[in-house]
């Protein structure tokens, strides 16, 4: 097992922006940073990715939601769920040698689909907080959301984590034919944990953004949900990365069943915006097709997990970001130079 320092952070509250990161990582002396992630992950289904991911020695592992299949409003249920996750052994094995955090979507945050009327979603936080081992005095047991922000210092980089919650705020969807409608005034985040995330991504010191969302950012042609269904906020998204002007931006996400790489290039930012969606941990749709305008290669439809190699270069970072199946299988990958 690999020895860490993992310090944590007060958190300092100054009227709705939080400055400070819930976690710092310490990895120095490395030649590359390798962190794994995943979704969509049923408790009492066979695990057979664990020993795959373990297998890559990496710094972090994130989990992006569906973490358990909770689907429930009796709290009882959903920790015996949790519990039930927290012994499987080759879970445990990954825990014991790897950092994990996590954020949640909607079957873990309790019910299908569901946005802020979930009226059980202030005790699933504090189930889902013990599930991650956050200590009882950390400020995040008093924060609205699960959103968090994670810095691992590697060598003389800054990699900034931040996992945004789009189910304690989200406001409601109408689904026609099995058809989500756009909502055109509603939130995702709202506006507290958008005060938040735009400190987050003002640090010019942070040579790697990695940002995260249960459901998928980029993604506007499907009919399930996404960020798209409520395209002011999406918008503003973009918008706000267009604004801040990081050195480096990754979206991570997870929901689909599906894993898939996409891409959108925004004026004025000198590098591609890309999205990597791994979603399959123990299930996925096996027969999907459907279009995504930004996708890159091919839709994958099997097991999957997600891994990004960062290395220093001349000029800054190279990453390379990879689904991968059983067998640690390379099944489809994008290379973007920062």
């Amino acid at each position: 097992m690999r020895n860490y320092l993992l310090v944590a952070f007060c958190v300092l509250i100054l009227s709705n922006s939080i400055k400070a990161q819930d976690q710092t990582f310490e990895i120095q002396s490395k030649d590359e940073l390798v962190l794994t992630f995943g979704s969509c992950n049923r408790e009492n289904l066979p695990q057979p990715l664990w020993s795959s991911i373990s297998a890559h020695n990496s710094d972090l592992f994130m989990f992006l939601g569906d973490n358990i299949y909770g689907d429930t409003d009796n709290m009882k249920v959903l920790q015996k769920k949790y519990n039930r996750q927290k012994q499987n052994e080759g879970y445990t094995k990954l825990r014991q040698e790897t950092p994990v955090i996590g954020v949640w979507d909607d079957h873990d945050y309790g019910k299908n689909d569901a946005g802020k009327e979930y009226e059980f979603k202030e005790e699933s936080q504090q189930l889902f907080l013990d599930f991650f081992d956050v200590p009882k005095d950390d400020p995040r047991r008093k924060r609205e959301g699960v959103y968090s922000s994670h810095d691992i210092n590697w060598n003389s980089k800054t990699i900034r984590v931040i996992l945004l919650d789009a189910r304690y705020f989200r406001d409601s969807l109408e689904r026609i034919n099995r058809v989500y409608q756009k909502n055109e005034t509603g939130t995702v985040l709202g506006e507290e944990q958008w005060n938040w995330l735009e400190n987050q991504l003002s640090d010019d010191a942070v040579s790697l953004y990695i940002i995260a969302s249960g459901i998928q950012m980029i993604p506007e042609d499907h009919d399930y949900e996404k960020w798209a269904n409520f395209p002011k906020e999406r918008q503003r998204l973009l918008d706000l990365i267009q604004e801040k002007q990081p050195k480096g931006v990754v979206l991570l996400s997870g929901d689909r069943h599906i894993g898939e790489i996409s891409r959108i290039d925004l004026e004025g930012l000198d590098y591609p915006l890309v999205e990597i969606t791994s979603s399959g941990l123990t299930h996925v749709w096996e027969d999907a097709e459907e279009d995504n305008r930004y996708r890159l290669g091919e839709l994958v439809t099997k097991l999957n997990y997600g891994l990004i190699k960062i290395n220093e270069t001349n000029n800054g970072l190279g990453v390379d970001l990879e689904i991968r199946g059983n067998d640690q299988e390379l099944i489809h990958f994008a290379s973007i130079n920062f």
